[in-house]
């Protein structure tokens, strides 16, 4: 035994076999979102998308994006009033936001800080607050990003789903599985 654990060979499959194994436990959360995952519809917004450097895909942007004061719970209510803590503490944590079926489509129905354990829910990272127009000074909500922000498209037709989404014309269909999301496609009105 001592034989083959001393080999050189021995050593270097060890390795690739955690190697692989490392890589092959990165594709299990999309896959169980993919297979197991409840398909759902939200509204897209307006964002400009352009990169020449990285071919044709549209960043995306989303309605529930940028999410209002009254659907926060208390505690992230809290940390907000304190720009400052607000900035440092929210974004080392993951803030989680329900979503509940409004006709068709799925909108923010609460955000909180604790993981929910039933209903369709993604997780998101705190990016800013946002701040009302007319009044600098106070503050209307917040804004997260969630993994849902990039969608390669065939080569030449980037432009044209970047008008659809000016238009509104433009919805994602996402899979989540227990907080992770997964972009299918954008399909059209």
């Amino acid at each position: 035994m001592k034989k083959i654990i001393n080999k050189r060979g021995f050593k270097y499959l060890v390795s690739f076999l955690m190697l692989m194994l490392i890589l092959l436990s990165m594709t299990i959360q999309p896959i169980m979102a993919y297979a197991f995952g409840e398909e759902i519809r939200i509204k897209t917004k307006a964002f400009d998308p352009r990169n020449v450097f990285r071919g044709d895909y549209v960043r995306l942007n989303y309605e529930i994006n940028d999410i209002n004061l009254n659907k926060l719970d208390k505690e992230i209510s809290k940390k907000i009033e304190d720009e400052y803590n607000s900035l440092k503490e929210l974004r080392k944590k993951k803030i989680y936001v329900t979503l509940r079926k409004e006709e068709s489509f799925y909108v923010v129905d609460q955000v909180t800080l604790k993981k929910p354990t039933e209903g369709i829910f993604l997780k998101a990272k705190y990016e800013h607050n946002l701040r009302e127009e007319k009044d600098y000074e106070k503050i209307k909500g917040i804004r997260v990003s969630y993994t849902l922000d990039k969608y390669f498209v065939p080569e030449n037709t980037g432009k044209e789903l970047e008008e659809k989404i000016r238009k509104g014309e433009a919805f994602a269909k996402i899979k989540v599985y227990r907080g992770y999301s997964l972009l299918n496609e954008i399909t059209f009105k």
